[in-house]
This record gives C-alpha cells, structure tokens and sequence, in this order.
C-alpha cells in the first residue's frame, strides 16, 4: 500500500518552515472587520495538546489578516492549552484565554454567560453540532459568525468551495470567506533560548537523528511497542540515532525500552522520569532528520516543531486528523484491512521512514 501524503489543500496553509520569521505579517489583502477595534473570538467545544499546536496555524492566520484586533480565546467544555502548557507561545497574540466558559450545559447558566460576553466584530466558532452552534449564532452580539458545519449554515460569509474534511483545513477556510483572500498560518514557533540550548547538548551536532514518539492516550491508537523497538533497531542499522520522545503518559515504556535498545537515546528523562517539558520537546523536534509518531498530541507537536513526519493512524481517520508539517506522511490501517493500528506492517514504515531520511 501506498503511504499518504498530506492532501492538496494543504499546500497553501504549509509553506516552508525553517527560515521563517515567527512574528506576523500583515496581510493586506485581507478585506476589513465590518466594526474595526470590535475584536475576535474563537470558540472551541474541548482542546487538547495536539489542537493547541494545530490551532496556532488559525491563530498566525487571524493576526496576519488583522493585526490590531484583540483576540480572546474560549474553551468550552474543557481546559485551553493556551492557558496552559502553550501559554508563553499562544500568549503574545491573545488577550484572555478562558478555560472551561460554559457555553452548552446547563443550558440556563450557558445563556447567561454567552449573553454577558462583549459585542465582537468577528466570532470563529470551531464547533460542528448545529443545535450547540445556533444557540451561540442566536445568543452572541457579533457583526460576523462563523462556524464550519455542514452546508455552512451558520456563516455570515460564506466560504467557497466545499467543506474540507480535515479540520484545520476548513477553520482556515472559514477565515478565507470573511478576508476574501488567501490566508497563510504558516510559521515557526520562537522558542526560549534556554531550551534551544539545552536540546543542542543532549542531540549534539553530527548524527542524523530518528524521533519515535511510541505513546498515546488512547491506547487503540497505539502500534505495538515491539514493532518501535524492531524500527529502532532498523534506524540504528541505517547508521541514525533513534530518539524516543516520551511524555508523562508514556512512563511505563521507559524501562522496557531502555533495556532492550541500549543504543536508543531518551533526552529529558532520567532512569524513572519522563520528559515533560513542551518548549525542550519542541527543540528536540528541530533537532531530527524525521520523526515516527501517531494521531495524537506528540505527533502534532513534532510538526509544529518542523520534523518531516510519519503519523501512523489506526480508528482515526487521517483526512481529518493528518498534523502539519512541511513534509507530512502517513499510513492508515484502514488501507490494510481495518481500524486496527496494529496491521500496518513494519516493512511499510520502514518504506516511508527511509524516503524522509533521504530527503533531510
């Protein structure tokens, strides 16, 4: 099977990463907010880490194409990573972010606190239930709404074309039907000094080094651990350094992997701790020739950091969920006989894996 690669319209929200300039520019194509100085609002159901880092392509957008709007961010039904662990890279371009605002239930307490909010020129509403998104459309004070469900019901500027599945794909279309130009959320994330530093001496200059990012949340959307450790085998073969990138929740793999790959490399963690922190783990990413990961928050990040990329994808379907990087594969089980993770073959991974490395 063939592996696939990111879809066509990706090509204008990626453009090359490395060199790029981490602050905005203007967009002066953009068509003006109908009440300038009115601010915006991007409203999402629940966030985790990985929409954090697929989200900053909106938030570049929203900035280029509107420079001096305010921008507050609310998260419904959850916690904002950008009150959180992305909150020094997020923060610059926003001025509140609200965790857990309430907007669906109770329905009572939900109208309230959507009818106090302040009149805002521009709303991006990333949620998709048309019941939940009317309320909202109903409720707010707002010159221009948009929302990416189906038929685009609820948009005050109607984007072109159809709706695109995969979903960061369509809030950027959104933002194309109120700018009436192309937008581009493309970028590097600036990083703390201190962690560019800190990555350089634990993955020094010289080897090519191979990110493998085994874990999950979910554990149906993990490959088996034994396939990483034959694919980390097969990367030391190829004369690379294979790195494993190992978050809290991955802390039972630590051990098991530390003794059956001597050779592998594990930068963060300690003989019992794993690697938590986000800014080290992204300047980790820089630092690799490709990266092996799955639909999940680690994957997304090593693409927001610029790794070529290979997202291995299980129950999850890749159209919608494929991260952004500025080169992006992926293999779905599907394309082998079902959702489950597991039928992607080793010898498929290896295929992929050894084309980004010839490519870096």
């Amino acid at each position: 099977m063939q592996s696939r690669s990111r879809p066509a319209n990706f090509a204008r929200a990626m453009r090359p990463q490395p060199n790029s300039d981490p602050r905005p520019l203007a967009n002066p194509l953009a068509r003006p907010l109908p009440r300038p100085g009115g601010g915006i609002a991007v409203i999402s159901e629940r966030e985790s880490l990985g929409d954090g880092f697929y989200k900053l392509y909106l938030l570049r957008a929203l900035r280029r194409a509107y420079p001096t709007e305010a921008i507050d961010w609310y998260v419904s039904e959850g916690p904002a990573p950008y009150a959180g662990v992305l909150a020094r890279i997020a923060g610059p371009d926003l001025r509140k972010v609200v965790s857990f605002a309430g907007f669906r239930r109770p329905w009572g307490p939900a109208i309230g606190r959507l009818r106090s909010l302040p009149r805002y020129s521009l709303v991006i509403d990333n949620r998709t239930n048309n019941a939940v998104v009317m309320a909202t459309w109903l409720l707010l004070k707002v010159d221009l709404y948009q929302a990416p469900t189906p038929g685009y019901l609820f948009c005050s500027r109607r984007p072109e074309g159809s709706r695109p599945r995969h979903r960061l794909t369509r809030l950027l279309k959104l933002l194309e039907g109120v700018t009436g130009a192309p937008v581009d959320g493309a970028g590097e994330i600036e990083l703390e000094p201190a962690a560019a530093e800190s990555a350089a001496k634990l993955l020094p200059p010289g080897p090519r080094y191979v990110g493998l990012a085994p874990g999950s949340s979910r554990p149906e959307r993990c490959w088996p651990l034994e396939r990483y450790i034959e694919l980390a085998r097969w990367i030391a073969a190829q004369g690379a350094k294979p790195v494993f990138i190992l978050g809290p929740i991955e802390q039972t793999m630590l051990a098991p992997l530390r003794q059956a790959l001597p050779q592998a490399l594990f930068p963060g963690c300690s003989e019992s701790e794993t690697l938590k922190d986000v800014e080290l783990s992204l300047a980790l990413g820089r630092r690799m020739s490709a990266a092996v990961g799955h639909d999940t928050g680690t994957a997304h990040l090593l693409g927001a950091a610029g790794s070529p990329l290979l997202t291995l994808f299980g129950p999850s379907d890749p159209r919608a969920w494929q991260p952004m990087a500025p080169r992006s594969r992926v293999l779905w089980a599907r394309d082998y006989g079902g959702p489950e993770i597991a039928r992607i073959p080793l010898a498929a991974v290896t295929g992929v894996l050894q084309e980004l490395m010839q490519q870096s």
